[in-house]
């Protein structure tokens, strides 16, 4: 039973992670229905668990795992092709509401066997109690591994369904480990073997996807990162680089090129250290080299796509490439320079990783990497040229006050793309009509950034327009409420019609959340009163581990990522330290014959989460990856004692109960805290209400355990 227990967590984390990380990088990068992917894995394995705990349900654990296991990769295809169902052309933005459903529908299969898993290894026990919190056990011990091992190969190693089918193979493998050592040894080789074969053979599966997906291009290179999924396509001349199923540069594109870095030279002609935030070498490197004595750093993480450009482009030896997060690398290494132009070109804001660099907090890091009378440039993807419908109004304003909460002056361009540039020095902002004449002294002539094209621009109903769109709003961009990639969602949400009615009605309605703790309320008052209460109100522990667990798990996966930067190995490091502290949790409680164990376990989740309230703005850089880490583990130790607790509750002197009812509705509560906590509620009251909230939902638990202590 141990044995299969931790397999379960090995397999259950592995489908998760990878069926996440799939669906991400078909649904363009966008983390937002991460969320609603998440309600479907842990609504599916609530429902696979408290199914399988059907007495009449007697299915062992060996045939669910061969279905597990065949299922897996097989939605993993299904995630990367079905974008296909709704477009055929590369880098078409997805609606969020079909996102959504696709994420969900695809989760359901392996979510189903996994919960149906947990109640068909405990059956392998004879008292339930014991046996949920084994399994429970080692369920987390298999993936604390497995979270680890899987992030540290995927993207470096193993291509993600590459990943898929290898964990596959190890679950299989070792549930039908044989007893006899020469035996052993030749299953343990084979099974080398096999991972071999699928690191070496299935990037061509891969490629042969992509070639579905991208049918009319030629696949120049298709690969998994750390960062998401890379493919490059060429048709013609042309060399298209797309990043999760999004279109992130094409070369030959000069309009881009010189829309991305002429603008800022023409308000300050003598700048000679250029950092770009974002890839050069699709047109803006080659472009300065046509300028004289400009010194050119690009800034991107993905240390493992620069050679593969580098084979395609020609690469130039005045680029100097930094590769390191942006947030990082503003924060951990600062340079021994400063800039006198930075551009800022990270892609659309439409998740947390891209619209973080548009925060308060990020611009003025930015800022203090400048000289004194430096400049920052955001050549924006929105076209304010003519019409500026409401929604665009909307991310126009709350950029621009975003900007003027770190720099004094920002100055604003319309046309085709909205430019923002961001300074101190107030003689900076110069009249267009001198901007025109700087652009025909130039040391290159420019094809598009001309006297022509500017004047064009700086119409004066173009500039009243834009100007009347920027004071539409007063509201910025923080850590504290990030509502950028939410506008974003609104605005992209004009091009679906579930979208349109659907996104705004929820943002622009927040007081529908007030359903949220009524139904809360509602259950704890089920389960508080009348008879059995003591047993019934480990029900409620159940849901309270759930909701609360994992809405702070995800609370410090977003403030870690907004405030260290996006690197996908601390984030490993961060799961492992939540799942062994699950571990640890339930084996120690299990351990010890203590009554009321619940005190104790809320109270230290109250403590960790109230501490980090406090806390969380006031950590130093050199320790944030510490801090989190000792975060989750806390928090997760806690979680793992109250399961403990709650199975004490309702399962004593009931060996016929259903044995998955109560893991079910801990994952219950896992999805609604999946769902609402960063996907709805962050946006709506702000990171600091949201954390209050749980503080006061943890309290009302305390109180519920203390009234209902005796039967």
């Amino acid at each position: 039973m141990n044995r299969k227990a931790f397999l379960l967590g090995f397999f259950s984390i592995g489908g998760q992670v990878l069926l996440l990380r799939e669906l991400v990088a078909s649904f363009n990068g966008d983390e937002l229905f991460i969320g609603t992917a998440l309600f479907g894995w842990l609504l599916a394995v609530a429902l696979g668990a408290s199914f399988g705990g059907n007495k009449k349900i007697n299915i062992g654990s060996e045939p669910l795992f061969v279905v597990g296991v065949i299922l897996l990769p097989l939605m993993i295809i299904v995630a990367r092709l079905c974008p296909l169902l709704v477009t055929d052309s590369p880098g078409e933005i997805i609606g969020f509401s079909t996102a959504a459903f696709f994420s969900v529908l695809i989760m359901v299969p392996v979510g189903t066997i996994s919960g149906w898993l947990f109640t068909a290894i405990t059956r392998e026990g004879h008292r339930p109690a014991a046996s949920i919190v084994r399994v429970y056990l080692f369920e987390g011990i298999g993936a604390f591994i497995g979270g680890v091992i899987i992030a540290a190969l995927v993207g470096l190693v193993y291509s993600t369904l590459a990943m898929t089918i290898a964990l596959g193979i190890i679950v299989i493998v070792l549930n039908r480990l044989p007893e006899k050592k020469s035996h052993i040894y030749f299953t343990a080789g084979s099974m080398a073997v096999l991972l071999i074969a699928c690191w070496g053979g299935i990037p061509y599966l891969d490629n042969y996807l992509d070639s579905i997906k991208y049918d009319s291009f030629k696949i120049e290179k298709s690969y998994d990162t750390h960062y998401g999924h890379q493919t490059i396509l060429s048709r013609n001349e042309s060399k298209i680089l797309l990043t999760d199923n999004t279109i992130e540069a094409v070369r030959p594109d000069l309009l881009n090129a010189e829309n991305n870095l002429l603008p800022p030279l023409l308000y300050k002609p003598e700048s000679r250290n250029i950092l770009y935030i974002g890839r050069a070498e699709f047109g803006v490197m080659q472009l300065a080299d046509s300028l004289d004595n400009i010194k050119l750093s690009a800034l991107d993480p993905r240390l493992t796509l620069s050679p593969v450009i580098d084979g395609l482009i020609p690469r130039s030896d005045l680029l100097h490439r930094i590769h390191d997060d942006p947030l990082a690398y503003f924060i951990r290494r600062r340079p021994v320079g400063k800039y006198d132009v930075i551009i800022l070109n990270p892609g659309e804001p439409g998740n947390h990783k891209n619209s973080r660099l548009l925060t308060d907090e990020f611009l003025n890091q930015t800022k203090a990497m400048l000289h004194e009378n430096g400049l920052l440039f955001y050549p924006s993807p929105y076209d304010s040229d003519r019409y500026i419908s409401p929604e665009k109004k909307n991310i126009l304003a709350l950029i621009y006050n975003t900007l003027l909460t770190a720099f004094d002056h920002v100055a604003v361009w319309p046309g085709g793309s909205t430019m923002f540039f961001a300074f101190d020095d107030s003689t900076i902002n110069v009249a267009p009509e001198i901007i025109m004449s700087r652009a025909d002294s130039l040391d290159y002539t420019p094809q598009y950034i001309n006297d022509i094209y500017l004047a064009d621009r700086f119409q004066e109903l173009r500039l009243a327009r834009l100007d009347e769109a920027l004071k539409s709003g007063s509201r910025a961009n923080n850590l504290n409420k990030p509502v950028l990639p939410y506008y974003q969602a609104i605005f992209r949400s004009s091009t679906d019609s579930l979208d349109r009615e659907l996104i705004p009605f929820l943002f622009n309605h927040p007081l529908i959340m007030i359903a949220l703790p009524i139904m809360i309320f509602i259950l704890f008052l089920a389960v508080a009163i009348g008879k059995k209460r003591r047993r019934k109100f480990g029900l409620f522990l159940y849901f309270a581990a759930g909701i609360i667990s994992l809405s702070l798990e995800l609370i410090s996966f977003y403030v870690f990522q907004s405030t260290a930067g996006s690197l996908y190995s601390e984030m490993a490091v961060l799961i492992g330290a939540f799942m062994l502290g699950l571990a640890l949790g339930a084996y120690y409680s299990s351990r010890i014959d203590k009554e009321n164990l619940e005190y104790p376990a809320l109270l230290l989740l109250l403590t960790s989460a109230v501490v980090y309230y406090t806390s969380y703005e006031n950590i130093g850089v050199g320790l944030t990856l510490i801090y989190h880490i000792c975060f989750l583990f806390t928090m997760a130790l806690a979680t793992g004692s109250l399961f403990v607790a709650a199975t004490d509750r309702y399962y004593y002197g009931r060996s016929q109960s259903n044995r998955g009812i109560g893991y079910a509705l801990e994952i219950l509560g896992s999805s609604i805290g999946s769902l609402t906590a960063v996907t709805l509620l962050l946006p709506i009251i702000g990171l600091q209400w949201l954390l209050i909230s749980f503080i006061f939902l943890i309290i009302l638990t305390i109180i519920g355990a203390i009234l209902t202590a005796k039967p």
